[in-house]
């Protein structure tokens, strides 16, 4: 992810204060969404009042969608929600309750990043203000609004928000979810698959995309149909085609295998592995889900190792067995900079390439 290599741009900063740190409330997703929404506009100023409608309907739709919207059992604001649902309470009140609960907190917790200010500032806080009380908006965040990114940072928001109170509804906590969230190749949906029933959780695309920034994870380019034409494909980066071999290692046809692609690159790749040099992106990204207390935390380390060391270990065998079976290679165009940064350092494992040659 951009972010955590050091780039600050105003989509990196977003991305990371959506998709990184723990959550005890989906309040910021609401509250992002509605801002960004907001900004489309190109309005400079909002008041609380014309940004609690939306804020509110887009939690009131996420209690119908799922009861439990924090880590907590109750929350006054979250409770006046409930009663909206129920027909108990009047969308003035709802709204008028919104603005005096609602916004106590996400306001000033929003633009921090590890219990610091982010380094873009995408409003200035004005409630206070005798005249003109509110949030400014800032440049940053109307031309994030503006931008090409802006489609997926929504669809990145909404997924991240689906495994969250996926995961609290059912103990993430535990490893409850980790065997029970599958890919379905067909729908390329998360599902959560119980003895009772499936059901989609979360699109693919939707979930992986911010980590790898918009980019295809094999040349880096942006996914958009403008230069790759067409959107992100996912791709199994060691070959779906091994499950029909003697194939005895991790399941492929699962998260830690998935990543994004633009088409070029998918249709160069084939049924083949990448080359070896390339395999510590994928271990990073992996890395970069787990270190995010993302919803994906316990499914990753189901599948591939509780330790950064353990990660290494399991990938690295997969990547052997999956070259025996399947001998061709395929080497991705990525340019050296970007190469560079997968030679990483990592928890317990030293700086190495993918080979196992410690530097």
């Amino acid at each position: 992810m951009d972010y955590r290599r050091g780039v600050v741009t105003a989509e990196s900063v977003w991305r990371a204060i959506v998709l990184y740190g723990a959550n005890s409330a989906t309040y910021k997703f609401a509250f992002g969404a509605a801002l960004l929404e907001t900004a489309t506009t190109g309005r400079t100023h909002v008041t609380l009042e014309e940004l609690a409608p939306r804020y509110a309907e887009l939690l009131c739709q996420a209690l119908e969608r799922q009861p439990r919207q924090n880590t907590s059992d109750r929350g006054r604001f979250l409770d006046a929600c409930r009663a909206f649902n129920a027909g108990d309470l009047h969308r003035d009140a709802l709204h008028a309750r919104t603005i005096r609960l609602g916004f106590a907190n996400v306001i000033d917790a929003f633009p921090q990043l590890g219990g610091a200010p982010a380094p873009v500032r995408y409003y200035e806080d004005r409630r206070k203000h005798s005249t003109t009380p509110g949030l400014i908006l800032r440049d940053e965040l109307l031309e994030l609004a503006r931008s090409v990114h802006a489609p997926a940072l929504d669809a990145e928001t909404a997924a991240r928000w689906r495994l969250v109170e996926t995961a609290w509804a059912t103990g993430v906590s535990g490893a409850v979810l980790a065997p029970a969230l599958v890919y379905d190749r067909d729908t390329q949906n998360l599902v959560l698959q119980t003895k009772q029933r499936r059901r989609s959780v979360t699109g693919v695309v939707a979930a992986l995309n911010g980590y790898q920034d918009g980019r295809c994870a094999y040349c880096d380019r942006l996914m958009t149909q403008e230069n790759t034409g067409s959107g992100p494909i996912v791709e199994h980066v060691l070959p779906w085609r091994l499950l029909t071999r003697s194939w005895d290692g991790p399941d492929v046809d699962a998260v830690w295998n998935l990543v994004l692609s633009c088409k070029p690159c998918n249709d160069a790749k084939r049924d083949r592995a990448p080359h070896e040099d390339w395999m510590p992106w994928l271990e990073q990204r992996n890395n970069d889900l787990i270190e995010s207390r993302h919803p994906l935390r316990e499914v990753l380390m189901t599948q591939t190792g509780d330790t950064a060391a353990a990660r290494y270990a399991t990938l690295k065998r997969a990547y052997q067995r999956a070259t025996e079976l399947l001998p061709a290679v395929w080497t991705p165009s990525i340019t050296a900079s970007r190469q560079q940064m997968k030679h990483f350092t990592v928890g317990e494992r030293p700086q190495a390439h993918f080979d196992g040659e410690s530097r």
